[in-house]
């Protein structure tokens, strides 16, 4: 209410009053908000203020008080911290309560020379004299604060109650003017219900009359939707029927009755207390939107007319808000759609709860108790129910519908969208009863995109015992659509996990290959640079498994190796990432691990391969395997992936130059002499050297490189078929 209030007034009066008693006024409403400030504030006061602490205390002060007064009708003279006194004055005038604060005066000086001497100094007041101060500060005795507070306050509350009335007059007129306005120019976003109301109103205000309502259209009766005047509770409980012969006469001529007998009207159905009735038909060439009820009062010829010329121009407006409320909530529902299709998105990515989300939304937007999402199985003939809800999904876990049966059936084959309204139209598509549904309306949508229909969404059982409608069915529908989308996402996605998945596994041994291993260990390399941490490096070659390719059989060594990947997945710690990069070859790359940590783990692999047995394998040169294992450390062996490999590589090699079957770490005094060794290839056993970078020479000439494993190859294009003794 406080809209009410003429503030400018207020403003002025105050400073009079200000001027008048030498004390400084202030306005605060209910909520202790301030309205009008003083025109001349305290010194003291002021200056306190400007500290933190002094501003904190006075704000908690006065807002204790505030609180205070406004639940009391009475004045409070308060003495605060700076023993100055305040008065607090309740100000109430109908719903307006308000309160004068008047502050910032001594009565005595005593209290003053009080708050100087023991809290001046923590204020800073001490930095001018007492007497210097003194002659800034009020000082008035209590029987002049008494009497100004006698006389003050029922002054102000006189100069809000009239403030208040020139604000509700003009609030009045203003009012008027807008609701004719309105209804004139048509320049408004108000709503149906609003604009019955502002009718009604208006009707009540401008033509004075005793009763208004406005009756809008149901299935069988005019119902009161927005009533206003002395009898409006009666108005409010009454329906008007459209048989009666006054409602029936107004809907076939679309002119104005009037009653003004009141038997005649008792007769018709209207309360006793109801003695006069005109009922004006509100329409268009939009629609027919109800009448607009006087009652209990005789209208002039002006009068009448003027109602009836603002129904006229009220009808256009409803029209108008009509369309524009069923714009809006096309676009609520699009938006909702949209909304909904959204979260629906983050679970793309798991197909299952994909569609339980679809069901839980799909039933949500049409108040459906019941729902399910139906795909094609994999034979391509029936469709399985995936998801449930409303009924036990146990029930439904291996319900198949055939294509072409039943109501689901049948809209999966021909690809449109089925609205079930009645039970013949059931009957229609099926002869089976519906034992676990309370109605017989169901909605059933293909999912589909293009000329590919990947399954159905159902929905049955309305909440409320209601029947699905087509305004179901077109909010369905696009959602349908956006559903149909994810769930061909999903299966991409899926599709493309699979052929991830296959790009980085192993064939034979089922570990991540070559390709994971290079992008996880670049991606480990680059969070130990940025955090600072360490990781090993552990390279695993099986010793003389050449032998036993050559001399088991090729099937031999691929049960060999994948014996051999099992246990070392079974040996490995959770956030180890073992990988086979070629060959007989392993790696193992161990975050956050050191040299001794690693150390442990390898040696448990080699154990463990150790004492592995190899059923059906032959006497022979290789009866058992062992693993040779070189382990490399971050950042001991340098700060490149490079740098890491190669050390690994010399720690393997120095195991297999030491015997094999062992585990070597990477140490800074390890480094290599050139070796003479034996090896064996197809044309027997022949004398090589390795030098200390690695490379192989045989003793009659023609350098190569050998691989991690000891082996090598004398040029690109002839590989080397031995191996190291």
């Amino acid at each position: 209410m406080n809209h009410l209030i003429d503030i400018q007034f207020l403003t002025k009066a105050l400073r009079s009053l200000s001027s008048l008693t030498g004390l400084d006024f202030s306005l605060y409403d209910d909520r202790e908000n301030l309205l009008v400030h003083g025109s001349s504030h305290d010194p003291l006061l002021s200056s306190i203020k400007m500290s933190k602490q002094g501003q904190e205390l006075y704000n908690a002060f006065q807002s204790k008080y505030l609180k205070l007064t406004l639940k009391n009708t009475k004045s409070f003279l308060i003495q605060g911290f700076t023993m100055q006194y305040h008065v607090f004055m309740p100000i109430r005038y109908k719903d307006i309560t308000l309160v004068a604060l008047c502050e910032g005066f001594y009565m005595l000086e005593e209290d003053f020379a009080r708050f100087y001497d023991e809290k001046g100094g923590i204020f800073g007041v001490t930095n001018r004299g007492m007497e210097e101060w003194k002659k800034d500060l009020r000082f008035m005795s209590s029987q002049t604060i008494e009497n100004y507070i006698k006389s003050v306050k029922p002054l102000l509350e006189d100069i809000i109650s009239s403030g208040y009335e020139k604000g509700e007059l003009s609030k009045r007129w203003q009012w008027s003017k807008t609701i004719i306005s309105l209804a004139a120019n048509i320049k408004s976003d108000a709503t149906i219900e609003d604009i019955r109301q502002i009718i009604v109103d208006t009707v009540i205000f401008l033509f004075n009359v005793d009763t208004a309502a406005i009756f809008a259209p149901s299935k069988d009766y005019f119902c009161p939707e927005s009533a206003g005047g002395r009898a409006r509770d009666s108005i409010k409980r009454l329906k008007l029927s459209k048989d009666n012969y006054l409602v029936s006469n107004a809907i076939q001529s679309r002119s104005p009755v009037s009653a003004i007998d009141s038997f005649k009207l008792k007769h018709s159905g209207f309360p006793d207390e109801i003695i006069s009735m005109y009922l004006f038909p509100i329409h268009s060439q939009t629609g027919f939107f109800g009448f607009l009820g006087i009652f209990n009062s005789l209208l002039d010829r002006e009068a009448f007319d003027s109602i009836g010329e603002l129904c006229k121009l009220s009808a256009y407006l409803f029209g108008v808000r009509q369309l524009g409320e069923e714009y809006v909530k096309c676009s609520d529902g699009l938006n909702l759609i949209t909304g909904k299709t959204m979260e629906l998105f983050s679970h793309y990515r798991d197909r299952q709860a994909l569609c339980d989300q679809i069901v839980n939304e799909a039933a949500f937007l049409v108040r459906a108790e019941k729902c399910s999402v139906m795909l094609l199985d994999e034979q391509g003939d029936a469709l399985n129910v995936i998801s449930v809800k409303g009924v036990n999904k146990w029930l439904m876990k291996d319900v198949k519908i055939r294509i072409g049966e039943g109501v689901a059936g049948k809209v999966y084959e021909q690809g449109l969208p089925v609205l079930i309204d009645s039970e013949e139209k059931l009957r229609s598509f099926t002869s089976t009863s519906k034992p676990l549904f309370k109605t017989q309306s169901c909605i059933s949508i293909p999912l589909k995109i293009s000329s590919e229909t990947m399954g159905i969404l159902n929905v049955a059982d309305k909440e409320g015992g209601e029947t699905f409608t087509e305004k179901d069915l077109s909010v369905l529908t696009p959602f349908a659509v956006q559903a149909s989308l994810l769930l061909k996402l999903s299966d991409c996605h899926r599709i493309s996990e699979q052929m991830r998945e296959l790009s980085i596994t192993d064939p034979l041994t089922g570990l991540f290959n070559r390709r994971y291993f290079d992008v996880r260990l670049e991606e480990e390399h680059r969070r130990a640079m940025r955090y600072n941490l360490n990781f090993s490096l552990a390279i695993l070659d099986l010793d003389d498994f050449k032998v036993l390719n050559d001399t088991q059989g090729h099937l031999a060594g691929d049960y060999a190796l994948r014996e051999v990947a099992n246990i070392m997945a079974n040996s490995i710690r959770a956030n180890d990432i073992l990988v086979r990069i070629g060959g007989e070859e392993f790696a193992i790359i161990m975050p956050q691990t050191g040299k001794d940590e690693a150390f442990h783990v390898l040696e448990r692999i080699r154990n463990n391969i150790s004492v592995m047995v190899l059923p059906g394998v032959k006497e022979g040169p290789v009866s058992r395997l062992t693993v040779s294992t070189g382990i490399a450390m971050y950042p001991e062996c340098g700060e490149s992936i490079e740098s890491i490999i190669v050390q690994a590589d010399k720690a393997l090699y120095s195991a297999k130059m030491n015997g094999k079957n062992k585990t070597v770490s990477w140490h800074a005094g390890m480094d290599f002499k050139t070796t003479k060794v034996s090896a064996v290839d197809e044309a027997g056993v022949r004398n090589i050297e390795i030098s200390p970078n690695g490379k192989f020479t045989y003793r009659n000439g023609g350098a190569f490189p050998p691989d991690s494993g000891g082996h090598s190859k004398q040029n690109p294009d002839e590989p080397f078929k031995g191996f190291v003794i």
